[in-house]
């Protein structure tokens, strides 16, 4: 269908003579124009009826939906550029005005565009008039000051603060709909001023705000304090950060602030502080109550035949009394138990469980019982006494007098042996303790050396996540050898390179080291007997 442009010529026509000389003249009048308005020509069908309408002249400060300005929007179509308007009350206007000449006024006008299947709403006051053979428009973009209320005050809302402003010169005070919310007052009775404000204000903090109100009358910079009001029976706490406005001379002329409830965030705050303290306390209890269970001496001593070094690391959390575990003492006969051990879990249960174990494997040991026989009777007591408990425990029993060890481990990293700076495993494996009921331990025997080095350990030493324990060993086991080559047979320093060497894979887990040196010619260190 053939269209032009125009006050309807004959079909097929186009005035474009005419036109030219319209838009020269509307546009003339429009570059001195504020505001928004813009001058289209009708485009017409072959039977003279308006399809749409093209921009011929636009004010240099009008601005459309999609911000377009000024003269990027001349040639735009109305109904090919905003689709959304031909269906609407806005489109007949317009035709009317073309046909009839009475200006009309809509308003308010919501238009919506869609984009990315979002819709955008904006509301408009439309004026429109026929200007010459074309149509005047004029527009104000009316919700960005509702829009920007609306912000404020969800703002305000979420934030539970408020806003107001006191007027030191006329006595005008402000204040924002959610400062009378915050305070439990009616905005019919009015805000309040600073000596009003002060008889809500706890005693205890009167003078606070009385040294902060001097300093905003004295026309100081931006002050903040915490107060506490009463509000319907119940204290709040509320945060004010205000400042004054000063005149040329510098005077004060008004006091700015903003005030925050912050009752519910102080509540809160002091709720976490009593927890830890609470935690602290318990801390440093568990952490006396772990000295008390297993004392550990930090330097080297002396046992019969042997030197020994042992070292206790809690894990990193703040549950760190655990269940880990070491024990090397002096027996009556002048044989040397030595043991470690991993109770499950953490805390005051597996502690408690610990300490049973390792007093019991003591006493047992104080009794003449080899290795085996403590594991295979500790086992029945788990599983009779205390069903809910499994741990794993590595003992062994040293003969100085010919050097001989006696040792057995049920469900427990292996000893390791360092000779030189050869390090291997001694293996003689038994199941987890407190499993089966009728598990029974035997021993491995070997005869030790001069300057042997013997490594017992939990394992949280050699345990780390993504890889098994025996990748584990052979980790620790190149380190030792690492540590011992450059070091001469003998020396004392081995035992403590060795220390050093340890150093434990997870830190989420406790670890227990014990480390003894065989010492030189089968030399037998009788000491007193240490309790343990």
């Amino acid at each position: 269908m053939e269209t032009t442009i125009g006050a309807a010529p004959l079909p097929g026509t186009i005035d474009a003579e005419r036109v030219s000389a319209s838009t020269a003249a509307v546009q003339a009048v429009l570059d001195v124009m504020p505001g928004s308005a813009s001058w289209s020509v009708p485009i017409r069908d072959a039977t003279g009826t308006i399809v749409d309408l093209l921009v011929q002249a636009v004010s240099p400060e009008a601005e459309d939906i999609h911000g377009r300005r000024g003269e990027e929007m001349i040639g735009l179509r109305t109904r090919q550029t905003y689709p959304s308007v031909a269906q609407t009350p806005l489109w007949q206007a317009y035709l009317r005005v073309m046909e009839t000449g009475a200006p009309e006024r809509y308003s308010p006008y919501e238009h919506v565009e869609v984009a990315d299947g979002v819709p955008h709403r904006s509301t408009y006051a439309i004026r429109i008039a026929r200007l010459d053979d074309g149509l005047l428009v004029t527009w104000v973009r009316d919700d960005l000051g509702q829009r920007l209320e609306a912000r404020l005050a969800r703002t305000e809302h979420l934030g539970n603060l408020g806003w107001g402003r006191w007027n030191m010169v006329t006595g005008e005070v402000v204040w924002s709909p959610q400062l009378y919310r915050i305070h439990g007052r009616d905005p019919a009775e009015g805000p309040l001023t600073i000596e009003e404000y002060s008889t809500l204000v706890h005693s205890e903090d009167a003078p606070l705000l009385a040294g902060a109100a001097d300093r905003w009358t004295r026309g100081g910079g931006p002050h903040e304090l915490e107060v506490r009001i009463e509000v319907d029976g119940s204290l709040r706490h509320i945060r004010i950060s205000a400042e004054a406005t000063l005149d040329a001379a510098g005077r004060p002329l008004e006091i700015h602030g903003v005030m925050q409830d912050i009752t519910g965030w102080r509540r809160t705050a002091d709720e976490l502080a009593s927890v830890s303290r609470r935690l602290e306390e318990e801390n440093q209890l568990t952490a006396h109550l772990q000295k008390i269970i297993m004392p550990v001496q930090n330097e080297p001593y002396l046992l019969p035949g042997l030197r020994v070094a042992a070292r206790y690391q809690p894990a990193e959390t703040a549950d760190y009394l655990g269940g880990d575990w070491y024990q090397a003492i002096g027996l009556d006969d002048g044989d040397v138990l030595l043991a470690v051990g991993d109770v499950a879990g953490n805390g005051l249960a597996a502690a408690s469980a610990m300490a049973k174990l390792r007093h019991a494997i003591t006493g047992l040991a104080f009794a003449d019982h080899d290795p085996a026989e403590i594991l295979t009777v500790l086992n029945r007591l788990l599983c009779k006494l205390r069903p809910d408990v499994l741990a794993t425990a590595l003992v062994a029993r040293y003969h100085p007098a010919d050097r001989t060890l006696r040792w057995t481990h049920a469900g427990h990293p292996p000893m390791l042996l360092a000779r030189g700076s050869h390090v291997e495993r001694l293996l003689h494996p038994g199941v987890l303790l407190g499993v089966f009921e009728d598990a029974a331990y035997t021993c491995g025997t070997i005869r030790l050396r001069p300057d042997d080095l013997m490594v017992m350990f939990t394992d949280g030493l050699i345990e780390k996540r993504g890889s098994d324990l025996y990748e584990g060993l052979d980790l620790m086991s190149a380190a030792l050898t690492e540590a011992l080559r450059p070091i001469a047979p003998g020396s004392q320093d081995r035992l403590l390179a060795v220390m050093d060497a340890m150093v434990p894979a997870n830190a989420a887990d406790d670890t227990c080291v014990l480390v003894t040196q065989v010492t030189q010619n089968g030399e037998v260190m009788m000491l007193p007997r240490r309790d343990g």
